[in-house]
């Protein structure tokens, strides 16, 4: 237990007197009743002082006082705080709150720290009574601490120990701990110090000792004071010891520092046992105005009305101007004022210092300079005193001088003198007024700044200043007036502006500046401008058309009109089909007659309505349609072979697309059959096809592979677009301007759609009808038609596509296909095979046109607008578009319109319609456009520039840059004065390397004009004294230079540091590098330190240097005045200060006088003192002293010597500076200064025992060898060296074993199971279970085949969310029973081929399925359409499509079209067709017929005709196909349609059985029986006898001709033999041409006449004849047989198809080539019968 008696620094009492400068002494005394007592003393008279203050609480053990704020410290011990107060009590505040009671208290007043001993930590703390932190600086180690007292002067603490009785010592910092003494004391208390810190006194509080012990701290000598009290505390006082004892309660005693007696003074009342004593002189609060402890220090100058603080003088609301530090009594230093001193006095006059408080300059300020304080420079524009006078017009932006008012760089234009006050004289402007004014108009001046004429200049001259003559062009005022256009570019005349030869063409009037009224043009513009387009005019100078012509005319001047038989813009368009040949409206085209026939509009450039009829025949015919009437055109084609189902029309290309069916080809041919092609080769048939002419593709329907195809017209690729999936697509149409697909699927009565590309294929509408056909759709792709081509349905349906509603047209017929064409639906029906109708797109009536003959049962047709080949010039569908401008005299290609040898100059693009771009010229515009005015475009054919060249270049294309030494428009000006030899810049005229010396602008055509010269007149005169202008040639003055000059010309500054007339002044010290106003000797940036003066030329005064001597000189030795410059001492620094300004403190390490004297041993080499040499932070272990240079005393090493030795063997002394214990440590110690406790693991004396099993190794209790934290796993007991019992192990035995074999016990210390483990256990200590997949003993048997491999009961194995796919039981290990698998056994298995076993897992059967099933479990029947074994066999025919039995593939419901057996899987036999073959094929030749449809393969018995040879020739036909035509029945009655015979004989003038044979010459007639015998020639007419000249006639089928030789038989045969030689040599020159006769190509024709044939009909034919010309030799290719529709006519003129002829297989047919079409590009329908050429 720590007993309550510290040591209290001692409080004040206070007397407040003011007359008392000594102040009053007070006792202070503490009572442990809770008082603390106060007397004044006055000789040995102690008088109790009110009031006392009692807190009967409190029981304080601790006093202290601090001088500084007059306050008392104590500690409350009842609530463990240091409370602090005035000495009469009043302001009572916590200062501290403590974890247990203080022990003692002590201040050190001047650094603010308390320092006091905790009574339960043992610990010495410190707290900082200004921040309040408290830190721990010793720690006593359960040492008693007591009293405790402060050496302040030298930062160390001693303490008393009364456990040990001993006395210890430590740094502030807790460092340097050392033992002083061992008292020799039992109980050592009332510890006190004298203020020098050499002795301390001590008190022995035991009851057993009755004395007062005197150390001296140098020697450690200690000697006793008195004896005979049991004393208990003391403090120090002037000179004596105050004492109370234990044994006098009533006293207070008083005791020389030296001993002696004591006096006794009297308490006048009786104390507790423990007190404490603290004496004071108090000098009570201090007057106002004065601070301090003893109130002698007068207060600062604080701000305002504040004192300063009565304890340390510091001013809390800061210092009045002019005075600073923390007490405010320090003034400001010269040249610094106002708050704290922190500003600086600004320009007062003759450098006087300004007033501290203010800042004001009591003589005023210098010049430049204004305001109180003189802190305001002049504002800019003002200088002089005062800021008072105005700056002249310094130059730029620069301000003058604000102290001189000189313009630094000098004067703007116009003005003169130093201060630029004196303006130019009139007549004269610019920089020091040396230029002189140009020719500015009428008597005005120019202005003196700028030179510029206020009212503009003479005419003739321009630029602000009027000193450029214009040049070239321009004229008159400001050169704003510019030539005409005068001939041959001559310059105007100056003055008047006339042209002295006349103007250019397009321009008159005086000066030809007056361009051509709109409409004329040319010379004088007397000529007028032609047709020009729209409201463009001419161009005046050329008459030229710049937007070309009006239509109807040509020429550049749009002033010829268009030849007969072209109009338009550029005469670029033919006349179409006018009427008689007229000729058309040369503007807009127009026929004013009307047109040819079979043409319309008001150009007549409508093509002509032609219908386009297949024939299952093989043939294609040709109707010109003409309001309702249509006419057969020739020739039509026929091909046996190749019954054509599929026909389009291409109109760019003006081609017809069929099928050759025979051949399984598509074809194309121009619309009279010539140039025939194959186009695509297919696999089959076609159903149908159309064409997309914009994006070239053409899109079929393949007959076998049921698919839609596309092939790409340009690259001929072909692609599969819809699969139709076993549908009989029949029909197909484009919607071209959606890319849509549409057709009919006649096997499911549906129409579907879907995109080019066969994507979103969908089901419009199933149709309602059996055989929808004949699909169409309108141009806007809005609305669908269709017909029915089935016998049982009569009609044509509409469909709304948006809507998808339906509507029926028209009924009555079958119908088959259909076309649109122009608002109407043109169709042809089953049911009629010799006409087609057309019916509004909306319904209404039909209307029938005769075909003029008996097509067969299938047949297409197709309408279109024929325009035949364009005539030269145009091109396109409609032959609507003009060719570009092509090459040479070539004309487009009439399709696309494209320019085969390229296009004229001036145009581009494929068809040379595009013309150049602006900028562009030439064949494809390649070439650009070179130097045009204004940026005007050049011609775009020739590249010309029409409005002239850009300045700078010359040349028709202004291609041609000016020679040297011209420039500007055509070349026509001179260049200026350009340096050396260079020429100026031949657009602008601008000189690029400058000008001549003398000449500037950027021509060099303007001399220099005042003070500039030389160079680009950049070489001015020089500084000519009163502004004179110097010489232009050499530059000198004449009358010398201004101040600051010198050198010919003035024009050399002085020298750095000169300055004056002739640079003869030197100048003063100016700051750094500048130098000095070489005018005047001012220094621009300052002076140089030391120095002050306009010219830096005075010296500092003595104790001033620096920078306008602004700085005071400092700490020099005895106050001598340092350097005025730099401000260095010269004679050497006070002590402590070193450094040439002697601001700097010595060095670390030194001291005193020129830092001469080194530091003794101060801590951590720390500096000293740099004055006196005291160690301020206390000394290296081992030594003290103020200088540190004192070895410890025994028993203390360390810091400061403050550390005590340690726990040393037998109490030796340690090591004074280490520490270390020589002879070894106490028990339980060790280390060299045996201050540590035993290692680790070991324990008790000299720590040679070791620790037992303590936990993680921790160590033992270092006395006792205990284990703290518990024992090792396996053992127990405090000292841990007891055995876990049986059945536990581990940290302190409290794991209990796991799962041991048999319930053995496991390992103590690991827990391991020695014996092993039980079943479904494993590990050392049998703590984990099996691991997932494994049960049993040791975990060595593996789980079977549980579900989904998750783990089975680890101690029997069982699974317990059951089994794998084909197993059973509880483990899993049971295999399914045959014909069962699957999870839990239980799906059976399918239909397993021979009823094999399935696997018992999957299910899968290994040896196949029965027939009808299919998948590896062989549970899924066959798909539909298959049976059999793997569902290999396909089903046959089967009714309706339904599947046949999966198993034998039978047909249930019977069989389709065609097949017949159980599987209907036999084809009908020949002969017979239909359902289940029952229907008989009837009139088929060969009796073979489609088995399915019954269409007859090898086509009709003769007399009948149709797909199925049921229908019998129709009236007029008769013979295979009914392809013959009846001969010339008599009666109106027709032939037979077997045999062709005429059962009522012949028309008049035929014969025979089938009257096909005309009369014989000279016969006519019915039968020609009547003979000609009355006709000259023996010839007449064979149908009336009416006598005809004789003709010769060329008959097609090489009818016999019976000649009766009259006479001259030899002559006759003889002219019939030149005939037919002649005719032959004309067709071998042709086909020669055509590279038909090969060895005629080298061969040499002696053919040299041409027979002229022509044929003539009978009375019913046409009355006109054709004549033959040649084939084009371009299209040879196509003649082998030509168009298999072709016809000829018979020799009674009646259209009869080639087939009916006896052709020779040797021989070739030609028809009439595009020579026959007429000018306007139309079919004529006369066209000539073909020739039968013998090709042997």
């Amino acid at each position: 237990m720590l007993y309550s008696t510290a040591l209290v620094l001692f409080g004040h009492i206070c007397i407040i007197a003011a007359a008392s400068s000594s102040g009053k002494v007070v006792v202070l005394v503490t009572d442990y009743d809770g008082g603390i007592y106060k007397y004044s003393l006055s000789g040995d008279v102690a008088t109790p002082m009110k009031p006392s203050f009692v807190e009967t609480s409190t029981k304080p053990l601790c006093l202290d006082y601090d001088p500084v704020y007059r306050q008392i410290y104590w500690d409350r011990r009842s609530t463990k705080t240091i409370m602090k107060a005035d000495l009469d009590g009043r302001n009572m505040q916590t200062v501290f709150k403590s974890n247990s009671s203080v022990r003692d208290i002590a201040i050190d007043w001047e650094t603010r720290q308390l320092f006091f001993a905790d009574d339960k930590a043992h610990a010495i703390f410190c707290l900082n009574m200004t921040s309040n932190a408290v830190s721990r600086f010793i720690s006593a180690t359960n040492d008693e601490v007591h009293s405790l007292v402060l050496d302040t002067s030298r930062r160390l603490m001693y303490w008393t120990d009364v456990g040990h009785a001993q006395i210890e010592q430590a740094t502030y910092e807790g460092t340097n701990r050392k033992v002083l003494t061992h008292t020799g004391s039992e109980w050592p208390t009332g510890l006190v110090i004298d203020p020098q810190g050499d002795y301390l006194f001590w008190c022995d509080a035991h009851s057993s000792n009755k004395d007062i012990k005197k150390m001296n701290l140098k020697t450690k000598t200690i000697s006793v004071l008195l004896t005979g009290k049991t004393y208990y505390d003391a403090t120090y006082f002037e000179g004596k010891l105050f004492i109370v004892a234990r044994s006098d309660r009533s006293h207070f005693f008083t005791l020389s520092e030296n001993g002696g007696q004591e006096t006794s003074v009297s308490l006048q009342r009786s104390m507790s046992e423990w007190r404490r004593i603290k004496v004071i002189r108090y000098y009570g609060e201090c007057a106002g105005g004065h601070y301090g402890i003893t109130c002698n220090s007068t207060c600062g100058m604080c701000s305002g009305t504040d004192t300063c603080d009565t304890a340390i003088g510091h001013c809390p609301s800061g210092c009045q101007a002019g005075w600073t530090g923390d007490r405010c009594d320090t003034e400001c230093e010269d040249g610094q004022y106002g708050v704290n001193c922190t500003q600086s006095c600004a320009q007062c006059e003759d450098e006087s210092v300004c007033d501290k408080s203010s800042g004001q300059c009591p003589s005023g300020c210098r010049p430049g300079w204004r305001g109180e304080r003189c802190d305001t420079e002049c504002e800019a524009g003002y200088y002089g005193f005062n800021c008072t006078s105005t700056c002249g017009n310094c130059y730029g932006e620069t301000v003058c001088d604000h102290a001189t008012g000189k313009c630094p760089s000098g004067c703007q234009p116009g003005w003169i003198s130093d201060r630029c006050n004196i303006e130019c004289e009139d007549g004269y402007y610019g920089f020091n007024c040396t230029s002189t004014c140009g020719n500015c108009y009428g008597e005005t001046v120019c202005d003196h700044a700028s030179g510029k004429c206020p009212s503009g200049c003479q005419p003739g001259w321009i630029g602000d200043r009027c000193t450029i003559e214009c040049e070239g062009d321009p004229r008159g005022f400001n050169c704003t007036s510019r030539c005409g256009k005068c001939e041959d570019w001559e310059v105007c005349d100056k003055a008047s502006g006339q042209c002295s030869i006349g103007c250019e063409p397009g321009w008159s009037g005086e000066g030809c500046a007056t361009e051509c009224e709109a409409g004329y043009y040319g010379f004088n513009c007397t000529s007028t401008c032609g047709n020009c387009s729209g409201e463009t005019v001419c161009d005046h100078a050329s008459g030229k058309c710049p937007s070309g012509c009006q239509p109807g005319w040509i020429g550049d001047r749009c002033n010829i009109e268009c030849s007969d038989g072209y109009f338009g813009f550029n005469c670029s368009f033919t006349c179409a089909n006018c009427k008689i040949k007229t000729v058309c409206n040369k503007k807009n085209g127009h026929c004013p007659s009307g047109c040819e026939p079979g043409w319309s509009g008001d150009r007549c450039n409508k093509g002509k309505v032609v219908v386009l009829v297949t024939d299952f025949d093989g043939g294609i015919y040709k109707y010109s349609l003409s309001g309702d009437v249509a006419t057969p055109m020739k020739p039509s084609f026929v091909e046996t072979s190749m019954k054509p189902l599929c026909l389009d029309y291409d109109p760019v290309y003006r081609q017809m697309y069929w099928e050759r069916r025979s051949a399984k080809t598509i074809m194309k041919a121009d619309l009279d059959g010539h140039y025939k092609q194959t186009v695509y080769k297919m696999k089959s048939s076609l159903r149908d096809m159309d064409i997309d002419w914009e994006t070239r593709q053409l899109f079929l329907v393949d007959d076998k592979a049921l698919a839609i195809f596309c092939l790409n017209m340009t690259s001929n690729a072909v692609s599969r677009i819809i699969s139709a999936t076993n549908n009989e697509v029949h029909s197909l149409v484009l919607d071209t301007s959606r890319r849509l697909i549409y057709w009919s699927d006649v096997g499911r009565a549906q129409i579907e759609q879907a995109t080019y590309e066969g994507t979103n294929r969908k089901v419009l509408t199933h149709t309602g009808s059996d055989w929808p056909t004949g699909l169409v759709i309108d141009p806007q792709g809005d609305y669908l038609f269709w017909c029915d081509a089935s016998i049982s349905n009569k009609n044509i349906k509409k469909m709304n596509i948006k809507t998808k509603k339906i509507s029926v047209l028209i009924t009555g017929k079958t119908y088959y296909d259909a076309t649109y064409f122009e608002g109407k639906l043109y169709i042809i029906a089953r049911s009629d095979s010799s006409h087609f109708f057309t019916l509004s797109e909306n319904g209404g009536q039909e209307t029938a046109h005769s075909l003029q003959r008996n097509m067969s049962e299938w047949r297409r047709i197709k309408v279109i607008r024929y325009y035949g080949e364009c005539a030269g010039g145009h091109y396109g569908i409609t032959c609507n578009s003009t060719c570009g401008m092509c090459s040479g005299t070539d004309t487009c290609d009439t399709a696309i319109g494209h320019c085969p040898s390229g296009c004229q100059a001036g145009w581009t693009g494929d068809r040379c319609d595009t013309e150049c771009e602006d900028g562009q010229y030439g064949v494809n515009c390649i070439q650009s456009c070179a130097q045009c005015e204004d940026e005007s475009v050049c011609d775009k054919f020739s590249g010309q520039c029409p409005s002239g060249c850009r300045p700078g270049w010359r040349g028709e294309r202004c291609d041609t840059e000016c020679e040297d030494g011209y420039y500007g428009f055509n070349c026509t000006s001179t260049c200026g004065n350009c340096y050396s030899e260079t020429v100026c810049d031949h657009a602008s005229g601008k000189c690029p390397s400058g000008c001549q010396p003398g000449w500037i602008g950027d021509r060099c055509t303007i001399e220099c004009e005042g003070d500039p010269r030389g160079f680009n007149c950049t070489s001015r005169c020089g500084k000519c004294e009163d502004w004179e202008v110097c010489d232009k040639a050499s530059g000198q003055c004449s009358i010398g230079c201004e101040p600051g000059w010198s050198g010919e010309g003035c024009a050399t500054e002085c020298e750095a540091g000169y300055y004056g007339f002739n640079c003869t002044s030197t100048c003063g010290n100016c700051s750094g590098e500048t130098v000095c106003d070489h005018a005047r000797g001012k220094c621009p940036s300052g002076c140089q330190p030391g120095w002050i003066g306009d010219r830096c030329n005075i010296e500092c005064p003595n104790g001033s240097h620096g920078f306008q001597c602004q700085h005071t000189c400092i700490r020099c030795l005895n106050r001598e005045p340092c350097d005025k410059a730099t401000g260095d001492c010269i004679g050497g620094c006070e002590a402590g200060w070193t450094g040439n300004k002697c601001n700097k403190e010595c060095p670390n390490g030194s001291y005193g006088v020129g830092c001469q004297h080194s530091c003794s041993r101060c801590l951590n080499r720390e500096p000293c003192d740099k004055v006196t040499g005291r160690c301020i932070h206390g000394c290296e272990s081992g030594w003290t002293g103020n200088k540190c240079n004192k070895e410890c005393s025994d028993g203390y090493f360390g810091f400061n010597c403050s550390s005590t030795c340690a726990s040393c063997k037998d109490g030796t002394v340690c090591n004074k500076e280490s520490g270390h214990c020589p002879s070894g440590c106490e028990p339980g110690w060790t280390g060299d200064r045996c201050n540590k406790e035993c290692p680790n693991g070991s324990y008790g004396v000299g720590c040679q025992h070791s620790c037992s099993r303590c936990l993680n190794r921790e160590p033992c209790d270092k006395v006792t060898g205990r284990c703290i934290n518990g024992c090792e796993s396996g053992w127990t007991g405090n000292m841990c060296n007891k055995e876990c019992s049986g059945g536990y192990f581990g940290f302190s035995c409290s794991s209990t074993c796991a799962n041991c074999k048999g319930g053995t016990v496991c390992n103590k210390e690991s827990g391991h199971c020695p014996s092993g483990c039980e079943p479904g256990w494993i590990g050392d200590r049998c703590n984990k279970e099996c691991p997932n997949g494994s049960y049993g003993v040791g975990c060595q048997q593996t789980c079977s085949r549980c579900l989904n491999r998750e783990p089975c009961d680890k101690v029997t194995g069982r699974c317990i969310d059951g089994c794998e796919s084909g197993w059973t039981g509880n483990m899993c290990n049971k295999e399914c029973s045959d014909g069962y698998y699957g999870f839990k056994c239980s799906s059976t298995c399918a239909n397993c081929k021979g009823g094999t076993l399935c696997n018992k897992e999957s299910g899968h059967c290994p040896s196949g399925c029965e027939p009808g099933w299919t998948g590896d479990r062989c549970n899924k029947e066959c798909p539909g359409g298959t049976y059999g074994a793997e569902c290999e066999m396909s089903c046959g025919g089967c009714l309706d499509g339904e599947s046949c039995n999966k198993g034998t593939g039978n047909c249930m419901s019977g069989c389709d079209e065609g097949w017949t057996g159980p599987r209907c899987d036999e084809e009908c036999s020949p002969g017979y067709f239909g359902y289940n073959c029952n229907s008989t094929c009837k009139y088929c030749r060969s009796e073979r017929c489609d088995a399915s449809r019954g269409y007859c393969l090898n086509g009709c018995l003769p007399g009948w005709k149709g797909i199925h040879c049921t229908a019998a020739c129709p009236e007029g036909m008769y013979g295979d196909g009914c392809l013959s035509v009846c001969g010339k029945c008599g009666h109106n009655t027709s032939c037979d349609p077997v045999t062709g015979q005429c059962s009522a004989g012949c028309l008049p003038g035929w014969m025979g059985e089938t009257c096909v044979e005309g009369c014989p010459v000279g016969r006519y007639g019915d039968g020609c029986t009547s003979t000609c015998h009355k006709c000259q020639s023996g010839q007449c007419d064979a149908a009336d006898g009416t006598c005809r000249l004789q003709a010769k006639i060329i008959s097609e089928r090489g009818t016999s001709v019976v000649v009766f030789l009259l006479t001259g038989a030899c002559v006759l045969i003889l002219l019939l033999l030149l005939i037919t030689l002649g005719i032959a040599c004309m067709f071998r020159r042709r086909l020669r041409r055509l590279s038909m006769i090969p060895e005629n190509r080298t061969g040499r024709d002696n053919c040299n006449f041409f027979a002229h044939e022509r044929y003539s009909g009978d009375s019913s034919s046409r009355s006109n004849t054709e004549e033959f010309v040649t084939f084009n030799p371009l299209y040879a290719a196509d003649l082998d047989v030509v168009s298999p529709a072709a016809t000829s006519l018979g020799s009674n003129g009646n259209q009869q198809s080639l087939l009916d002829t006896d052709v020779p297989t040797n021989s070739a047919v030609v028809v009439p080539d595009k020579g026959t079409r007429q000018e306007s590009g139309g079919i004529s329908d006369d066209l000539a019968a073909p020739l039968l050429i013998n090709t042997e």
